[in-house]
């Protein structure tokens, strides 16, 4: 089958969650319907923000162009541009479906790989969560994982781009 339907059945997560919830429906119907319920709740929640950040590419593919992409983040920014990306990855916030694309888009519009691989290796930092961490791993866990999650990711980011074609048809 070609077109929609056809891809439609080929969606073996989405057969395999309506089995489950069939499955559910005829064990304790109840309790699937608050299972149901909830998960819709967290579609739509989820569906707004990668709406969302859907607009988001957009008005960066327009609003900013190729031309700056390029020159800040592509081979032409330099050492700017990686440091650049470590400090936009530190300061990420956000689940990764919703950084997957904005980084693609970026990719797309000429940043290099290695500032795509730097923004994922620094978006480990999370600076918000590093209260929690240093409660419960203590001060000096969180600033050694911190100080070389920031200080690799270059490295890190330089040696993926290294192994990555460079693919001008994205």
């Amino acid at each position: 089958m070609k077109g929609f339907f056809g891809g439609f059945l080929r969606q073996r997560i989405l057969w395999f969650v309506i089995a489950l919830y069939l499955w559910a429906w005829s064990a304790a119907p109840q309790k699937a319907l608050v299972a149901l319920q909830a998960g819709m709740t967290l579609l739509l929640s989820v569906t707004l923000l990668i709406v969302a950040v859907f607009a988001l590419v957009g008005l960066i593919q327009t609003w900013i162009g190729r031309e700056m992409i390029a020159r800040v983040l592509g081979r032409e920014g330099g050492i700017k541009g990686l440091l650049l990306a470590v400090g936009c990855g530190a300061l990420l916030i956000g689940p990764p479906y919703v950084i997957f694309p904005l980084l693609m888009s970026l990719r797309r519009l000429g940043a290099r790989w290695a500032v795509v691989a730097i923004v994922l290796a620094a978006y480990a930092l999370k600076p918000q969560m590093m209260p929690i961490e240093t409660q419960f791993l203590g001060l000096p866990f969180t600033l050694v994982r911190s100080g070389l999650t920031l200080l690799l990711a270059i490295p890190l980011g330089l040696v993926v781009e290294w192994f990555m074609p460079e693919d001008e048809n994205l």
